[in-house]
């Protein structure tokens, strides 16, 4: 994996936050949020995006695993029978 890909799985798997923002986590890594919107899409195996916008109505995404370790069971559940993840 390349190192733009590695700082930008650490920042959205920052404990601080459960979703993040293309923006704050070009403020944290120092990307240009050209590189992040990339690099979000080149791993789209690894990233989920919410269905529900910020309050700002930016969108939020976050890695599969911190959605699994943030999430309740009861959250999970509703997401695959929902289809949307929030």
């Amino acid at each position: 994996m390349d190192e733009d890909w590695l700082k930008i799985q650490k920042a959205l798997e920052n404990p601080k936050y459960k979703w993040r923002t293309v923006e704050g986590v070009a403020k944290e890594t120092g990307l240009e949020t050209v590189t992040v919107v990339s690099s979000l899409s080149n791993h789209n195996d690894l990233v989920i995006q919410s269905s529900i916008p910020s309050n700002t109505g930016a969108d939020l995404f976050t890695t599969r695993d911190h959605y699994r370790e943030k999430s309740t069971i009861f959250s999970r559940v509703m997401s695959s029978i929902t289809n949307k993840v929030e």
